[in-house]
């Protein structure tokens, strides 16, 4: 089975929001008095203010001469451009020589400049207006004092701009003319250290276009072809005695003789290459020969295995590439030695003794060209020596050559590093001197005046602005002001203000009635016509003992159409026709419960419900009251006993009709819903149905009370009553539960024998008289039991044991038992009721009672026996109530 969810759409909440922004409306006339008095203050500030005239003048910022130096886009520009101005324009000494030229402020100029500055400030404006205009503005009580200020700041702005623009483009090209300078300066280091170093190392040359003295490229093998870097590595030829030369070019051939010996792939007498060039040429041909062949070899092995016929061959071609390899590196020193072929029958020969003369004639003629070079006085054969020497100590001539191809690749390096930044120098500074005589000349960057200050014709703050200025801030202040009642407020408006709380549920919501005049006072048609005797412990007879019927009650003698007959006009019986009454608002219906009999008289016309037993009936006699008994001529209605308490055996009932409320001139009780728009009485039959299904068919005592006074309880309780009642339907009895202040009758517009006090009934049985409870009928399935005053005879009987043990003889009688309980708040009267009621029924009345009352009020009573809320006199927009009181009493009329 599915179930309806519990939580709000936005829809709802949307319409909750307005609902409570429209309680605005509430606060009206303390809005109205707040905007009266700050249109009063507006007007009076207005009426004093002086009027203010502003003078403005636009400046253009525009950039004539396009040097490069700033890249930024124009809305960069003026984001940079824009504070800096106005910190410009508004220091301290440029307003306090405006304020002395043009004599502002005399009387904060005689105290403190600084105070007439912080004034001036406050009269300056600057803005920017687009991505390259500003606007600058200067306010005064003066139009024209506002004009020329305004053009003077100007003019001070643009030549302040200018004069510092040119400062700045003058050092900038200062520093980068000192820049290019260093920068240069490096150029020539960096190219006097190459030379030097070229000097020193003729093996290697400057690049092309490097120096007009650099020598030729020239292609390799030419005579005059220089060698490449490794054969370069070697010391170049030097001019030297010729025994010197001779001892170097033996010494050259023994050690080719040592190396040919160690390469046995050179044949002997197989000529060598012509140059130096082609013997490295072959030797590098030689190594890159070896190295395909071993990537040949490794991606053959990554195939196949090392037995594999292809594998071994590609291992022949890398055995027969390192031989030709050995064999180019022994060509390639020989040539070196000077030799043009192999020499013959050395090479095979070469056997230990052989190789060690040659060893000692080697080493014999590296001691004789050192010692003619340390004669020579050179330091030549101090570092030739080592380098000779292969067991001596040194370097050795592999790192040489390192060396200096580092030292070499270094040096160019920093050659052009500097040769770039020499460049990058040269263009700054060239772009650093155009803007620098741009500058000088007015015609880089400027600001002109693109509209200059105007004189004022309209002030900019006169009175009218200030008064709509303060009118405006008046209206949200009190806006708000009533807004913040709102929140703060916590009266209950409608069952949104109910279901905020999360406490009992919101059963009905009662509209808010017409007002009505109150009911014309009644007076009952008794059942005996004189009050019955004192209590037994006066001496008085019961009223049980008197013979004989009265009138009008079964058993008496009297017929129809003699006097105090029930068949005469206007007494219950009688055929009298029916008035008009109410049914939803249609105005020719009675009362659910009353009869009309055709064309009767005025009267209503109703019989008393039959007793609940019959062979042990009783009656009480009484006369017939006078004609000018108030209620017009009534005749008397017998008492009627409706049970006994226990049984044939037990002669004596616990409830008892004392009599009955006959009103020939209207509706009665039934007047409090003649009327009634549809709504209310909706309300009151949806009230009805939830009572029924708590009832279940079981008799029910329901409790109605508030949180305070004037909440209209006793309203609801008895139109409740009336509504259970409709149709016969129910066996109700209205109970006057707050004998503090008893207000039943009043509202009813009864008039009660002092003998039909509840508290009076209650008193007795506590003094130990076994009296019946005596009931008003008010119609066949409605009666009352109430206090004939305002003021109960006995209000303490409330709180004894007997007003429970009457609710419980009552509840076994009637179908429901309707208390009009007490407040809740302030007493324990509402706790003594809710101990001897099945349920309790709060009533809340609209735009009276607080959520803060209410939740006491649930609290005090507790969550067991609270069947839920009803909220009364719901107005169609919330309206904000007050109290009527009444004899000290706050009450409402419709109450």
């Amino acid at each position: 089975m599915s179930s309806l969810s519990t939580e709000s759409t936005p829809r709802e909440r949307l319409d909750r929001a307005i609902s409570v922004l429209g309680r605005v409306r509430m606060y009206w006339r303390g809005m109205a008095a707040l905007i009266a008095v700050g249109l009063s203050i507006s007007l009076a500030l207005a009426l004093a203010t002086k009027r203010v005239w502003r003078s403005e003048a636009t400046i253009l910022y525009r950039e004539t001469i396009q040097t490069g130096r700033d890249p930024q886009s124009s809305t960069a520009r003026a984001a940079r451009l824009g504070p800096k101005l106005k910190d410009t324009l508004i220091a301290r000494g440029t307003l306090a020589g405006v304020i002395e030229a043009f004599g502002l402020y005399p009387e904060k100029t005689a105290r403190s400049m600084v105070e007439a500055v912080e004034e001036m400030k406050s009269h300056v404006g600057f803005r920017a207006q687009s991505s390259d205009t500003y606007v600058i503005s200067f306010t005064h009580d003066d139009p024209l004092v506002a004009q020329q200020v305004a053009a003077r700041l100007t003019q001070i702005l643009i030549d302040d701009y200018r004069r510092d623009s040119l400062g700045a483009a003058t050092m900038t090209r200062d520093f980068l003319r000192r820049e290019l300078a260093e920068a240069s300066a490096k150029v020539d280091e960096a190219s006097r250290a190459l030379a030097t170093f070229l000097a020193k190392n003729p093996q290697f040359q400057w690049g092309l276009n490097d120096s007009p003295y650099a020598p030729a490229p020239q292609p390799l093998g030419s005579p005059g072809a220089p060698a490449p870097a490794a054969a370069r590595a070697s010391p170049p030829p030097r001019a030297m005695d010729p025994q010197l030369a001779a001892l170097e070019r033996q010494l050259a051939r023994v050690e080719a003789l040592l190396g040919v010996a160690r390469s046995p792939a050179a044949a002997p007498g197989q000529p060598l290459p012509p140059s130096v060039v082609d013997a490295q040429r072959a030797r590098d041909a030689a190594a890159a020969a070896l190295v395909s062949a071993e990537a040949a070899l490794a991606e053959k092995l990554s195939t196949v295995t090392s037995i594999h016929p292809d594998a071994i061959a590609a291992k022949r071609r890398v055995e027969a590439a390192r031989s030709q390899l050995a064999a180019a590196e022994s060509a390639l020193k020989l040539v070196r030695a000077g030799l043009t072929e192999v020499p013959r029958g050395e090479a095979g020969e070469l056997t230990p003794s052989r190789r060690a003369a040659l060893s000692a004639e080697r080493s014999a003629l590296l001691r004789q060209i050192a010692g003619l070079r340390a004669r020579a006085g050179g330091r030549a054969a101090a570092v030739d020596e080592p380098r000779r020497a292969p067991a001596g100590p040194g370097p050795d001539p592999e790192e040489r050559v390192i060396e200096l191809e580092t030292e070499w690749h270094r040096l160019r390096l920093d050659l052009e590093r500097a040769r770039e930044y020499l460049k990058a120098v040269q263009a700054n500074e060239r772009a650093a001197d155009l803007s620098a005589d741009a500058a000088e000349n007015k015609s880089e960057t400027e600001l002109d005046v693109l509209d200059p200050a105007y004189l004022p014709s309209r002030p900019d703050r006169g009175r009218g602005r200030v008064f709509f200025a303060g009118a405006a801030v008046t209206f949200f202040f009190a806006l708000g002001v009533a807004g913040a009642r709102v929140l703060l407020n916590d009266t209950l408006y409608d069952g949104g203000d109910i279901h905020a709380l999360g406490g009992p549920a919101l059963l009905a919501a009662m509209p808010e009635l017409p007002p009505q005049p109150p009911l014309r006072e009644r007076a009952i048609v008794p059942a005996y016509g004189a009050a019955p005797a004192a209590a037994p412990e006066d001496g008085g007879e019961r009223p049980s003992e008197r013979a004989g019927p009265a009138p009008g009650q079964p058993g008496s003698a009297e017929q129809p159409g003699q006097p105090g007959s029930a068949e005469q006009p206007g007494q219950p019986g009688s055929a009298e026709p029916g008035q008009p009454g109410f049914a939803e608002g249609e105005e020719d219906t009675l009362p659910d419960g009353l009869e009309l009999d055709g064309d009767a008289g005025p009267g209503p016309s109703w019989s008393a419900p039959e007793p609940a037993w019959s062979a042990a009936e009783e009656a009480w006699s009484a006369p017939e009251p006078a004609s000018g008994a108030p209620g017009g001529s009534l005749a008397c209605v017998g008492t009627r006993h409706l049970a006994y308490a226990g049984g044939a055996g037990f002669r004596e009932p616990e409830v008892e009709i004392l009599g009955a409320d006959v009103d020939p001139e209207g509706y009665g009780v039934f007047e409090l819903l003649r009327g009634a728009p549809a709504s209310a009485l909706a309300a009151l039959r949806v009230l009805r149905h939830r009572l029924d299904q708590r009832r279940g068919g079981e008799p029910l005592t329901v409790a109605v009370v508030s949180p305070g006074r004037a909440e209209g309880k006793t309203a609801v309780a008895a139109r409740l009553a009336m509504t259970l009642a409709e149709a016969e339907r129910a066996r109700v009895l209205l109970v006057e539960g707050h004998l503090a202040r008893p207000r039943v009758a009043a509202t009813l517009g009864l008039r009660l024998p002092a003998h039909a006090s509840f508290s009076e009934q209650l008193r007795r049985r506590m003094v130990g008289e076994a009296r019946p409870l005596g009931v008003i009928a008010l119609s066949p399935s409605l009666s009352v039991l109430a206090e004939p005053s305002l003021e109960a005879s006995y209000p303490a009987a409330l709180h004894s044991i007997h007003f429970e043990a009457a609710m419980r003889a009552l509840r076994r009688y009637y179908d429901y038992v309707v208390l009009d309980g007490p407040p809740v708040l302030g007493s324990g009267d509402a706790n003594v009721i809710e101990d001897a009621c099945d349920g309790v029924l709060v009533v809340a009345r609209a735009s009276v009672t607080r959520a803060s009352s209410l939740t006491r009020a649930v609290e005090q009573l507790g969550d067991r026996r609270i069947l839920g809320v009803v909220l009364n006199d719901v107005a169609a927009r919330p309206v904000a109530r007050k109290r009527i009181c009444i004899d000290g009493e706050p009450v409402r009329p419709s109450c």
